[in-house]
């Protein structure tokens, strides 16, 4: 069933893929012809080739990121009552005597 439904999947954007890549031709000959009837022809060609140019740069930088997933905390355990805290006082002062000059 999760083969079909990724087969799926990929069918569809597939499609889509080429939706949007027919669409941008249509939208980039609408512009030329918009641009060339106000402006020059050079102008028009800087104009749409820099648009282009800037999308290409936009997704490239996009295709860069990655997402890297939150370290885990560890969170500490609780310490029930006074006894742990006496013991809590008992490991530090043993840590305090294991760096003294002594040892």
């Amino acid at each position: 069933m999760s083969l079909a439904h990724a087969m799926r999947r990929v069918a569809f954007s597939a499609g889509a893929g080429i939706c949007f890549l027919v669409g941008a031709a249509f939208m980039t000959v609408a512009g030329w012809i918009y641009l060339v009837e106000t402006t020059s022809t050079q102008t028009a060609a800087l104009i749409v080739g820099a648009v282009w140019l800037a999308l290409g740069f936009v997704l490239l930088g996009m295709s860069r990121i990655r997402r890297v997933p939150p370290v885990p905390v560890a969170q500490p355990t609780p310490v029930a009552g006074p006894l742990g805290l006496a013991e809590a006082f008992i490991v530090g002062l043993q840590a305090g005597r294991g760096t003294s000059k002594g040892n």
